[in-house]
């Protein structure tokens, strides 16, 4: 699968369903790997001001498209074979294409109460196989906390490992931490895990379609997510703009 770069970072070109015939392809390797949901937020500061994010990302299996903007630039840039994919939206389709098929999860992050609120769900609505949790404490880990993850989701032996430690802190885990795992394709997916279970509500289809989910979850989550989106999107706007300016010049 190809990429778009937006200033240096990885965009892999997909939509929902190329990504997810990728990763059950990628499954038949049998070597573990992770997958980056990279928003606009994760691809400023890895250009900006955090270069183990850069790493993190342009080493992954995939670096999905999570956002509007990011796949919209691409398209402005001439990219056709690209369109927005969502943590949650993602997590939920491989939920649904592993039915019934014998591909077990693993839930590594957030809290035990919404860890079971995910599993009660997701069992309830697919034929599922959770092989493992593992929710550890909030704060800086040492060496024997990540010791002690890995050997827990080995033990399990999962095929998805669902990785909800919070934007840039989990696509550099898991950059450290794959090659450590037998087996199982990991993927950081944030705040997928509270949309799952409605905690976080998600925008309404238009807003999604449009472009315009951040606003909604502005309005959910104010001081959170102004602080976010005013420490990146400006700089996304400045980036893209001048991109495709100097790209038009040149024609």
């Amino acid at each position: 699968m190809h990429s778009f770069y937006f200033k240096n970072i990885k965009i892999s070109c997909c939509n929902i369903n190329t990504a997810a015939d990728e990763v059950f392809s990628h499954l038949k390797n049998n070597r573990p790997d992770y997958i980056c949901v990279t928003d606009v937020g994760n691809a400023v500061n890895a250009f900006r001001v955090n270069p183990e994010l850069k790493i993190a990302i342009n080493n992954s299996f995939l670096s999905l498209p999570d956002g509007r903007p990011l796949s919209l630039l691409a398209r402005l840039s001439g990219i056709s074979d690209i369109e927005r994919v969502a943590g949650p939206d993602f997590m939920e389709e491989i939920f649904r294409l592993s039915s019934g098929k014998g591909y077990s999860h693993f839930l590594l992050g957030d809290t035990d109460e919404v860890q079971l609120k995910i599993i009660r769900k997701a069992s309830e609505k697919y034929d599922i196989i959770f092989s493992g949790r593992y929710s550890p404490l909030f704060g800086d880990w040492d060496e024997d906390t990540d010791k002690q993850i890995i050997e827990r989701i080995n033990a399990a032996n999962p095929d998805f490992i669902w990785v909800s430690l919070g934007g840039g802190r989990q696509e550099i885990w898991m950059y450290n931490n794959y090659l450590k795992l037998n087996k199982g394709i990991m993927t950081g997916v944030g705040a997928a895990f509270r949309f799952y279970t409605g905690e976080i509500k998600r925008a309404p289809l238009h807003f999604q379609k449009t472009g315009f989910e951040w606003l909604f979850r502005l309005f959910q989550q104010p001081a959170k997510m102004f602080r976010r989106y005013a420490s990146t999107f400006p700089y996304f706007i400045y980036y893209s703009a001048k991109e495709l300016f100097f790209k038009k010049t040149k024609l």
